[in-house]
């Protein structure tokens, strides 16, 4: 299709509103599929579930403003305004309101999926430090910039209408917000995709397995490539003589890093609707079947210390490894994930439901009399 106005001139507007629903209809897909899992297998949501929804209200909305902006012509040269310049301060309006959506999408998406992270780490602090970590730098960046983009002009609709004499930032002043804001942004993707493996790596499953928990959790690298190319197209900011035009470019980047971002978080969780009835855990009601199936991970150590402390025993019951591991012919269970056979639990059969403790007491007299043990 060619997608040339009147003047001959080149007309982003199309692809503009293609780029900004199909990616919207994908989204809400696989967001639909996350909570079909969450409610209907499940049966029950957490943080990062709600954090999810957020970030997809924010990407809807970034494609209603997208629309809005793209009807008062979003996407064509400042030049072709000529006849109609209230249409170009409206489309320009609208795809600065619209900057809120763009930064704020991403930003909750990343935090949602370091929400899970959180929830399928071992209890080690550092891991969860350097989360929480990774969850306010994001939040608090984002705010910063999207305060800074709005207030960079007083009164704010001098930012969009040049006609009113406003006092405004210079253009870089946005600029370097938007670098700051979106290189950290592409280092969090980085780093949330690559953090899965510290974790599935060391688990005593097949090799197999590790490298599909490591690549379906790892997705948030596709994201950070096109968190890259916004950055290098946020010079756009910079050409204040065509915004309708280069602004255009700029909002079909930030629109494509926002919805990565939320498939990438949400792809991992919807692993449990590809597995057939027979293959699905027997009661998946149980308050045991929730991500936080790394809880166990500290129980795998104690036999550094059996005499002095007592071992509890997990459920032996198919953990989130399996909802999203590729081998269906091998369930890990927890038993198997975290080496428990090494640390000396015993008795439970592998459809028990609950936890046992097992004490073995060892008391020693200065006449060397030890009682035997309870």
């Amino acid at each position: 299709m060619d997608n040339t106005n009147s003047n001959g001139l080149e007309d982003l507007g199309p692809a503009v509103l293609g780029v900004a629903w199909t990616f919207a209809g994908i989204s809400m897909l696989i967001v639909s599929l996350r909570f079909y899992v969450r409610l209907g297998i499940v049966r029950k949501l957490t943080l990062d579930d709600y954090t999810t929804l957020l970030t997809l209200l924010f990407s809807l909305g970034n494609s209603v403003f997208l629309t809005i902006s793209t009807s008062w012509g979003l996407g064509r040269h400042i030049e072709t305004f000529s006849s109609e310049p209230l249409s170009a301060i409206n489309a320009v309006k609208w795809v600065f309101l619209c900057e809120l959506f763009g930064i704020m999408s991403p930003g909750f998406g990343r935090i949602s999926f370091a929400i899970l992270l959180l929830n399928l780490s071992p209890p080690s602090k550092a891991r969860r430090r350097f989360l929480w970590a990774v969850i306010w730098i994001q939040f608090v960046l984002d705010v910063g910039t999207v305060i800074l983009i709005y207030a960079q002009c007083q009164p704010i609709d001098g930012f969009w209408n040049k006609s009113i004499n406003a006092k405004c930032l210079p253009p870089y002043a946005q600029v370097y917000a938007g670098y700051l804001q979106s290189a950290v942004g592409s280092l969090v993707d980085l780093v949330l995709a690559v953090f899965p493996s510290t974790l599935f790596w060391n688990l005593n499953m097949q090799w197999k397995q590790k490298v599909f928990l490591s690549g379906i959790m790892g997705l948030e690298v596709v994201a950070m490539i096109a968190s890259i190319v916004k950055i290098v197209q946020l010079r756009a900011i910079t050409q204040v003589t065509d915004l309708t035009y280069t602004m255009a470019i700029l909002a079909i980047w930030w629109t494509i890093e926002a919805n990565l971002v939320l498939i990438a978080v949400s792809i991992p969780t919807i692993r449990p609707i590809l597995k057939t009835p027979k293959n699905l855990p027997h009661d998946r009601s149980n308050p045991s079947d929730n991500l936080n199936a790394f809880y166990s991970w500290k129980l795998a150590q104690a036999n550094k210390s059996l005499e002095n402390r007592g071992l509890f025993e997990p459920i032996y019951e198919p953990t989130f490894i399996n909802d999203i591991s590729g081998d269906e012919n091998h369930q890990t269970t927890q038993r198997e994930a975290y080496g428990m056979d090494a640390v000396g639990a015993r008795g439970v059969g592998d459809h028990s439901v609950g936890i046992r403790k097992d004490i073995t007491v060892s008391i020693t007299f200065d006449q060397d009399l030890q009682l035997a043990p309870a």
